[in-house]
């Protein structure tokens, strides 16, 4: 995968969205998300499976953008996102699992001591239960509020507290486990790029 192209049009499709539901441009977001999703099966997929699955993308799109369906899709990817990422963590906090970020941790070069388990299940709980709060409050907004109050937070101020969440827990986590490794911000963001997820993700 392209993974600056991916990251790319990840970033650009919140703000889509915003110019989309203010200028009644479903197509935007929608296209944008589709090309998403080509560029992220494209390494795993024969030649004639890529013309196809784009064909069908451009079909779908077509489809939903001439009806209410993309507009309902609009408002629900924020939701199943956000809730498919707190069912992800909570899940991996189950009895006999191993926590989501237990397992980065560990395959990151951390130590398997207590004080690292106590602190990477407490934080897997934190990212459960906000993406599970911004999940919901994604939904009430959508049904209640104003659509671009709606946009607004459910595909820009959602995701930048995630990102706060994400940038404030490093100094936190060394801080508090003062005994591990540390290599600098864009050294463990570099780490992260590099750990195998699909291995990790699969781990029970």
């Amino acid at each position: 995968m392209n993974t600056r192209l991916a990251a790319s049009l990840a970033l650009a499709y919140p703000v889509a969205v915003l110019i989309g539901v203010q200028a009644g441009l479903p197509a935007l977001p929608l296209g944008i998300l589709a090309t998403l999703v080509l560029v992220a099966s494209w390494q795993s997929l024969e030649p004639r499976q890529r013309g196809l699955l784009g064909i069908l993308l451009v079909l779908v799109v077509t489809v939903l953008t001439s009806t209410p369906g993309g507009t309902w899709l609009m408002y629900a990817l924020p939701v199943a996102i956000l809730g498919g990422l707190s069912a992800l963590f909570a899940r991996s906090l189950r009895a006999g699992h191993t926590p989501l970020i237990t397992r980065y941790a560990l395959a990151m070069g951390a130590s398997d001591r207590p004080p690292v388990h106590r602190y990477t299940r407490r934080l897997t709980l934190a990212w459960a239960l906000l993406c599970g709060t911004l999940a919901i409050l994604s939904a009430l907004l959508a049904v209640l509020a104003p659509t671009a109050v709606w946009a607004l937070v459910a595909n820009g101020l959602n995701y930048l507290l995630l990102a706060g969440l994400f940038m404030l827990e490093y100094p936190l986590r060394s801080w508090l486990l003062r005994g591990e490794p540390r290599h600098g911000f864009l050294a463990y963001l570099l780490e992260l790029a590099r750990v195998d997820h699909h291995r990790i993700l699969r781990q029970p």
